[in-house]
């Protein structure tokens, strides 16, 4: 009898904690608050990747790099390499924009007007783009207008470039739409016509892809645990590498920053990881 009180306890408090976490969720999704930020400022405290053979040159040009997360997530998810790209010589700017609260031709548009800003406060002799998840999409939008500033390099992170099975599966559930929203998630359906359109490829295009075997039953083949990596490959790169990291891994590893740095500096991931 009182074990069975015990349980009823155990089971009651484990309730109310869920339905207070899933109250909290809700009014911070409502209040538009990123979430996520504090999880991902906590995966990257790590010290900064160093390969002083990959720095950018130092002959005084400004070269940016634009690091654009993915969904759900922040401007924190790549910290850790903002300040690896930093500390090689590059001026890093990260785009934040809230995932969950718009489609992605919006996205691009932000990201179009944050790109203009740094005109603004000077002429940018190079522009790169590092893109996770969702946000190498968001990118390829951008790359898309016909105002879009020509970037000399491009590193996708785990980017479902033709969508992803896995928002296709969750696309009618109640808590995927509650979390994710009713806008740019949808988008990633593979049979959506936004992951339809050809890829642009104006400059080098490099491709970092997670692969942790059947990581997610429900993706055919390989993936990285939430994209496959059939979908974070496409013919028209320059360069592929597939590394043993999952999907949010790719984002702050020592070996995804180390190739970051390698495409960055020379165009190429430079024969490391499998192919």
């Amino acid at each position: 009898m009182a074990d069975r009180a015990r349980r009823r306890r155990r089971w009651r408090w484990l309730g109310w904690t869920a339905a207070l976490l899933l109250l909290t969720h809700g009014v911070l999704i409502l209040l538009h608050v990123p979430i996520a930020r504090p999880f991902d400022l906590l995966l990257n405290l790590g010290p900064v990747v160093e390969e002083p053979a990959l720095r950018a040159p130092a002959d005084g040009r400004r070269r940016v790099v634009v690091l654009v997360h993915g969904m759900f997530r922040t401007s924190a998810s790549l910290w850790r390499l903002a300040r690896t790209l930093r500390a090689h010589g590059y001026e890093v700017v990260a785009f934040d924009y809230w995932s969950n609260a718009a489609p992605i031709e919006a996205h691009a548009a932000a990201l179009h007007d944050a790109v203009e800003d740094l005109w603004r406060s000077g002429p940018v002799d190079e522009l790169s783009f590092v893109a996770h998840s969702m946000g190498g999409v968001v990118t390829e939008e951008y790359l898309r207008r016909e105002d879009a500033r020509v970037p000399v390099r491009c590193v996708y992170l785990g980017v479902p470039h033709r969508g992803a099975v896995l928002a296709d599966l969750r696309k009618h559930w109640f808590l995927f739409r509650w979390a994710m929203g009713e806008t740019a998630a949808l988008q990633l359906s593979p049979g959506d016509p936004m992951v339809q359109q050809p890829i642009p490829t104006p400059c080098p295009v490099g491709t970092i892809v997670g692969d942790l075997g059947e990581g997610n039953r429900s993706i055919p083949g390989h993936d990285d645990g939430t994209v496959g990596v059939a979908e974070a490959t496409f013919a028209g790169a320059t360069d592929s590498v597939v590394v043993p990291l999952g999907h949010t891994s790719l984002t702050f590893g020592d070996q995804s920053l180390r190739l970051v740095l390698a495409f960055l500096r020379h165009g190429s991931f430079g024969g490391d990881g499998n192919r």
